[in-house]
This record gives structure tokens, C-alpha cells and sequence, in this order.
């Protein structure tokens, strides 16, 4: 159980490396087939093809940095989850101001096949920090 739940959290920082490089096809190979994303206020994200579009669009528009705390690792059999914090912060390609969000998350993870751990399912309730008021 040790070794799985250092392979979960190895992911998870896996994960942050790959968003914030803007690599794809690694984001890509860290999902199920079928995986599905509950993002806040908005569809949810069904599968590859619907990740892929959407990590796209994102890159194209903002460099990403995500810092996902993982606070408890639960495996059990082919199956895990995760839960605990998970902050963004996304600067516009363009210049100008960026945003930051942060809230609770939790994961549903698959062990594969070939032995490997893929997220599944996924869920979170961030939101954008309020920006401080400007005084003129």
C-alpha cells in the first residue's frame, strides 16, 4: 500500500510538472480513457479527447502553474482516491493580470493495465481569490 500511495502522490506532482510545462501528451497519458472532471460552474470534461481540448485552449491562452496537496491517499484493490487543496495560478500569454484560485479537491484514481496509476474521476470547488481593490 506504501508503494501506491507514493506512486498517487508522485503523480499528483507529475501532474503540477506537466501543466506547468505545457506537455500534453503527458497530461494525457496520467488520465483513464474515460475519465471525467466536475470542474465549478461549469460541464463536466469526459474523456481524452474533451481533456485534450481543454488543456489546448488553456495553454494556448495562459501559462499555468497548479499546486495540488494531496492530505489523504486511499487505495484500495485497482482503485484509489485523493483528497486535500489544490491552488492555480494562470498568466496570460498576452500580458496583464493573472488569476489565482484554490479550493478542496478530491480524485478517483485506476490502476492500469500496465501497473501504472491514472486519474479517473475528479472534482474541486475552486474559486478565483478576489482581486484587492485599486485606490486611485
Amino acid at each position: 500500500m506504501k508503494a501506491d500511495e507514493d506512486a498517487i502522490r508522485r503523480l499528483s506532482d507529475d501532474w503540477a510538472s506537466a501543466v506547468k510545462a505545457k506537455d500534453l501528451d503527458r497530461i494525457l497519458d496520467m488520465v483513464t480513457d474515460d475519465v471525467v472532471f466536475l470542474p465549478p460552474g461549469a460541464p463536466e470534461v469526459r474523456g481524452k479527447p474533451a481533456v485534450a481540448e481543454l488543456y489546448s485552449g488553456l495553454f494556448a491562452r495562459f501559462n499555468v502553474e497548479q499546486t495540488p496537496t494531496l492530505d489523504e491517499v486511499r487505495v484500495a484493490g485497482e482503485w484509489a482516491f485523493a483528497w486535500g487543496t489544490d491552488e492555480v495560478r494562470a498568466t496570460p500569454v498576452s500580458g496583464g493580470p493573472g488569476t489565482h484560485a484554490r479550493g478542496k479537491a478530491m480524485t478517483i484514481l485506476r490502476r492500469g493495465i500496465d501497473g501504472a496509476w491514472r486519474f479517473a474521476r475528479g472534482i474541486n470547488n475552486m474559486m478565483a481569490e478576489a482581486r484587492p481593490a485599486t485606490v486611485h
